[in-house]
């Protein structure tokens, strides 16, 4: 297994900034403490290839963070509008060249918006499997991998597909070549769900993991919700000493196996720097 930092989640200008992009990847192989960094970016195909460059150069795997344009851009694979729902689909196709020019191994989508009609989830789950299956003949060959991130659904962004049992659903009997799961802590906790029953349900196709916090109990926090706060974050569902704990109990039960990649998502309030450092550090308690 491979252990990642979500790069542009802390330094946001690199969303843009090529030259910024470089030069943190160059700063995170001189850690020695990651082999993998997880990225979005906004740019030329020049500027993507170089990208790959700097990635190979430094023996780096990328990981695509798709969940933000599929966010802000209304990007919807769930859509019970046919139109929408491939028009989606050709989005989120856009988005995978993106991935494939900087070389990454794997990209994060995540479904659109909840529906607002009760009793649907069924529609649901079928427009989410064929959305993951047009997306998966299209990686076919690429050595990209799709992994499906749940999200919140009762609380911001309020997205269609979060819980487990739904996620399980959607992906038992399916026959996905190029398609796993992000498990996302912070999202199960916002969920309500324990990740001790989460995680082994969904084992069988969890390939790509973010351990992540969040603030649940008090809602005035600005905190509150999809935030991803350092570990050490008063109020945090997910304290430092508890993400150690649970890493190492799920690698302690051969539950591991599958997961390729194991990364930290933190976001960053200002002071970029500092909050590298302290991601840094935090990694390094949870992993030693």
């Amino acid at each position: 297994m491979k252990h990642g930092i979500c790069l542009t989640t802390i330094y946001p200008g690199a969303i843009t900034d090529s030259r910024l992009m470089a030069g943190l990847i160059r700063k995170v192989r001189d850690l020695e403490l990651f082999q993998c960094v997880e990225i979005y970016f906004e740019g030329s195909p020049g500027e993507e290839a170089a990208i790959q460059k700097t990635l190979a150069d430094a023996g780096i795997t990328a990981v695509y963070l798709g969940g933000l344009p599929v966010k802000r851009d209304g990007i919807d694979l769930t859509s019970k509008s046919e139109r929408v729902r491939q028009k989606s689909v050709e989005m989120c196709k856009r988005h995978m060249d993106h991935a494939n020019r900087m070389g990454c191994s794997k990209i994060v989508i995540a479904s659109g918006p909840d529906w607002e009609e009760t009793g649907c989830r069924e529609q649901i789950a079928e427009c989410m499997r064929g959305s993951l299956g047009e997306l998966d003949r299209y990686v076919e060959g690429s050595g990209i991998q799709i992994c499906l991130e749940p999200f919140p659904v009762k609380t911001e962004p309020y997205l269609a597909v979060g819980e487990s049992m739904f996620v399980h659903g959607i992906f038992t009997g399916s026959d996905f070549r190029n398609v796993g799961i992000t498990f996302d802590t912070s999202h199960f906790l916002q969920i309500g769900e324990n990740l001790e029953e989460s995680f082994p349900l969904l084992k069988p196709w969890i390939s790509h993991m973010h351990l992540a916090n969040c603030v649940m109990k008090d809602k005035t926090s600005p905190l509150y919700g999809d935030k991803h706060p350092l570990f050490c974050q008063e109020g945090g569902s997910l304290g430092i000493e508890d993400a150690r704990a649970y890493y190492q109990r799920l690698n302690r039960e051969e539950l591991l196996q599958k997961v390729e990649i194991c990364s930290v998502e933190i976001i960053s309030r200002g002071r970029e720097d500092w909050y590298f450092d302290a991601v840094c550090k935090e990694a390094e308690s949870i992993w030693r």
